[in-house]
């Protein structure tokens, strides 16, 4: 998204409050664009016109994010619906025909069977145990797709560059990025 869009954008926010129309909303501009940027165009523009439907405050950028990821991951797979999938492909595949299994399966789900492990989940005597555990992990999996798209790019690249940092520095932080460094 260019800066024009994300200004184009808070006008036709702004024209659904008319006390705001008179203000500046440059400082909202860059801060919508900063923000945003990291989404594409037209569904941050779906994600504010659904948005604006629903609220009666101006917008908040949290709520513009989060109706994003609601339109860019629209068909999630409840955690019974995933874990019937894995039992399909366990009942189809067997537990020597793991690739094909795994390739079968959605890519959020295989991922979740990856974590487990495609042998432990078929070899299980215990397939309540393993049924709970997949779960949680597939609610975790899920979960961090649809916080990869709510958190913006900027603060995403300044955990990672943390988390980088300790795994080097022996658990310390060497230096953060100043305002406006990437």
């Amino acid at each position: 998204m260019t800066e024009q869009e994300a200004a184009y954008l808070v006008a036709l926010a702004a024209a659904n409050f008319p006390a705001l129309q008179e203000k500046d909303l440059g400082p909202t501009v860059e801060l919508w664009y900063r923000l945003l940027q990291d989404l594409p165009y037209q569904v941050v523009e779906k994600a504010l016109l659904k948005v604006l439907s629903e609220v009666r405050y101006f917008p908040t950028v949290a709520e513009i994010r989060q109706a994003a990821a609601e339109i860019m991951q629209p068909e999630t797979l409840s955690p019974g619906e995933a874990w019937a999938l894995v039992l399909q492909a366990v009942k189809r595949y067997g537990s020597y025909r793991e690739a094909e299994a795994l390739a079968a399966l959605p890519e959020d789900v295989a991922r979740a069977v990856r974590y487990l492990g495609w042998r432990e989940i078929c070899l299980s005597e215990q397939p309540e145990v393993v049924r709970a555990q997949f779960m949680k992990v597939y609610e975790q999996v899920i979960g961090r797709q649809r916080e990869s798209v709510v958190t913006p790019r900027e603060v995403r690249e300044l955990t990672a560059k943390i988390a980088q940092q300790k795994a080097l520095g022996g658990g310390k932080v060497v230096a953060l990025p100043k305002a406006g460094e990437k």
